[in-house]
C-alpha cells in the first residue's frame, strides 16, 4: 500500500522487559560505589598526569622557534584534551532506571529506501521491524525507485509510503511521513538495522518522563569481520556507545544518533520535524535540547547493521559528517548556544570541534618533515626527556582505557580497539577537506552510506598518505648526512617522522586490499 494508507498494527502486547543492565544485559551496566571511587581515582591522577606533562613542556627552556611551537602545542594537545573529555564522561557516568513499555502507546516506526541500495538487505531487515513485539505500524519510505521494494513490502505485510521525489534525503522523507501518519512515538531505524522483537519494550519506559522527547540506543553491527576496514570502523563506535553516552545521561542526555533512535512525534513537532542537513541527527537533538526537551540513553544492543567495509565508503561517510560538524559549528551553534541549558553547551560545543582532529594529525605529520629539511625546530630536548614526561600520561591512559572495557556494550568489543585508532588517524586528508567545504561553503551532497563493499581505485585515496611516508623517509635520510645529526631536536623529530610512517601504512594497506579485484569463487 501507498500513501497514507494505515498498515495492520503489529505485535503483541508489551512484555515488561528485564530491567537496564539486568541478567538479559550482554555487557555491564551496573557502577557499584568501589567501581565509580576507583574511576574517579584513577582520572584526577590521569589528570595530574596531564598537568605534568604540560608544565614541562610550557617551560621556555627548550622552546625553540614560537612561531613552529604554537602550532606544535595545539597538535600536542589535542590528543591529550581527548582524552580528558572521555575521561570526564566515564567518571560521570549514569545509567538509567529501567522502566517496563507502557501499554497502549502509538507506535510508528520508519526505515528508508534511497536508489541502489539493495532488496537483499530489505529482506532481512524488514520481517525484523515487522516483527517487533511492541504493538506498532511499520512503513517502508520508498524513495528508491525500485518496484522491486514494494512487492516486499506488500509480502511482508507493511505499509509503502512513495517517497518518489522528496527532497531532504533521508529527513525529507520521515518528515513527508511524518504527515500522513500519527503514531505518538516515532521509532527511526536505518534499512541495514535488523531490530530486535524487544526493540520496543526497552526504550518506551523513558517516555513516561514527558520532558523526554528521544530515547538512543546502541548502534552495533553485524558485519564488523568483514574487512579491516569493517572493523576499525566498528571500534571507533565501541567507547561513544559505552562510556561516552553513558555520561551524556548525567551531561544533559544524549545526542540523537541517526540509527536507532525513537522520537516523542510531539518533540519532533515542536522544531519543525527532522532536520535536513548533513549531520541531521545531531542538528535535530540541538534543536530539542535547545526547546527544552529532554533525551535519555538505553544501552542495550536492540539492533545490529551495516559498518563501511572499504576505505572510499568509510572516507565518504567520513567527509559528509565532517563537513556537516563544521557546518554547525560555524552556523547554528552560535545561534542556539545560549539557548542551552548548562552543561549542554560545552557538551555541544566539545561535540561539535571533534573533527578538529584533522588539523592536530595534520600538523604532526607535517612538521618533523619541515624540521627535518630545515633544521628549525620547535623545541630541543633529548628524546629521554620526552618520553619521562610523557610516561605518567600513557600509563593512567591505558589504565583507564583498560577500566573502561567494563562498560564497552558487548563482550567482543574489549581490548585496545587499536585498529580504529590508526583508521582515525589516517583520516586526516578528509577532515581537512571538510573544514576547507565548511569555510568555504562548498555543497556536500547527502549520499547514504554503501551498503556492500565496493572495489576499485582506491590507491589515489592515498596519495597524501604516501607523499608523507616519502617525505618523511627523505628528511630523515637529509638529517643524519647533515650537521646537524647529533643535535637532540634533530633525533626527536627523526624518531616522529619513523613513527609518522608506521602510522600511515594500515591506511596505504587497506587502500590496496581494495584496489584488488573481488576474488570469484
Amino acid at each position: 500500500m501507498d500513501g497514507s494508507t494505515r498498515a495492520p498494527v503489529v505485535g503483541s502486547a508489551a512484555a515488561a522487559p528485564a530491567p537496564v543492565g539486568g541478567a538479559a544485559a550482554p555487557a555491564s551496566t551496573r557502577i557499584t560505589t568501589g567501581e565509580r571511587l576507583l574511576v574517579w581515582t584513577l582520572v584526577f591522577v590521569a589528570v595530574q598526569a596531564v598537568l605534568y606533562f604540560a608544565l614541562w613542556w610550557l617551560s621556555p627552556d627548550h622552546r625553540r622557534n614560537l612561531p613552529i611551537f604554537i602550532p606544535l602545542t595545539f597538535a600536542t594537545f589535542w590528543f591529550l584534551f581527548e582524552s580528558c573529555v572521555f575521561w570526564t564522561y566515564l567518571a560521570g557516568m549514569k545509567i538509567p532506571v529501567g522502566r517496563a513499555a507502557p501499554a497502549g502507546l502509538t507506535v510508528d516506526v520508519f526505515t528508508t529506501a534511497a536508489p541502489g541500495e539493495p532488496v537483499e538487505m530489505f529482506e532481512r531487515s524488514l520481517p525484523a521491524m515487522r516483527d517487533i513485539r511492541y504493538p506498532h505500524r511499520t512503513y517502508l519510505l520508498d524513495g528508491s525507485g525500485n518496484p522491486e521494494l514494494g512487492s516486499l513490502a506488500e509480502r511482508v505485510g507493511i505499509d509503502r509510503i512513495d517517497c518518489a521525489g522528496v527532497g531532504g534525503a533521508k529527513a525529507g522523507k520521515v518528515n513527508h511521513a511524518l504527515t500522513l501518519t500519527s503514531g505518538e512515538i516515532v521509532l527511526v531505524l536505518d534499512p541495514d538495522h535488523e531490530a530486535e522483537p524487544e526493540f520496543l519494550d526497552r526504550v518506551l519506559g523513558q517516555f513516561e518522563d514527558p520532558l523526554v522527547g528521544f530515547v538512543q540506543v546502541v548502534q552495533a553491527y553485524y558485519n564488523q569481520s568483514a574487512s579491516w576496514i569493517a572493523r576499525a570502523a566498528a571500534e571507533q563506535t565501541y567507547g561513544f556507545y559505552g562510556p561516552i553516552l553513558m555520561g551524556m545521561n548525567r551531561f544533559g542526555g544524549p545526542l540523537a544518533i541517526g540509527a536507532n533512535c525513537t522520537f516523542r512525534r510531539a518533540a519532533l513537532d515542536s522544531i519543525g520535524g527532522h532536520a535536513v542537513h548533513l549531520v541531521e541527527d545531531f542538528v535535530t537533538s540541538l534543536r530539542l535540547h535547545a526547546g527544552g526537551w529532554k533525551s535519555a540513553y538505553v544501552p542495550e544492543i536492540v539492533a545490529r547493521g551495516l559498518v563501511p567495509e572499504d576505505l572510499q565508503s568509510y572516507f565518504n561517510q567520513q567527509l559528509k559528517w565532517a563537513t556537516g560538524m563544521f557546518q554547525v559549528l560555524f552556523g547554528l551553534m552560535p545561534r542556539l548556544f545560549w539557548k542551552l541549558p548548562g552543561w549542554e553547551r560545552l557538551r555541544y560545543v566539545v561535540s561539535s570541534t571533534y573533527y578538529l582532529i584533522g588539523v592536530a594529525i595534520a600538523i604532526n605529520l607535517l612538521l618533523p618533515i619541515v624540521f627535518l629539511f630545515t633544521g628549525i625546530w620547535a623545541v630541543e630536548q633529548p628524546i629521554q626527556s620526552y618520553v619521562l614526561r610523557l610516561v605518567p600520561f600513557i600509563t593512567m591512559f591505558l589504565l583507564l582505557h583498560l577500566l573502561s572495557q567494563r562498560w564497552m556494550r558487548h563482550r567482543s568489543e574489549r581490548g585496545l580497539q587499536w585498529r580504529g585508532m590508526l583508521l582515525k588517524l589516517g583520516t586526516w586528508p578528509v577532515y581537512l577537506m571538510a573544514l576547507a567545504f565548511a569555510v568555504a561553503g562548498a555543497k556536500v551532497p547527502y549520499l547514504p552510506t554503501a551498503k556492500t563493499r565496493q572495489r576499485g581505485n582506491s590507491l589515489r585515496l592515498v596519495v597524501p598518505h604516501v607523499a608523507i611516508i616519502i617525505l618523511s623517509l627523505a628528511g630523515i635520510v637529509w638529517a643524519l648526512q647533515s650537521p646537524l645529526a647529533d643535535f637532540d631536536g634533530t633525533r626527536l623529530m627523526i624518531v616522529f617522522a619513523s613513527i609518522n610512517c608506521v602510522l600511515m601504512l594500515p591506511t596505504v594497506i587497506a587502500a590496496v586490499a581494495d584496489a584488488r579485484p573481488k576474488e570469484r569463487a
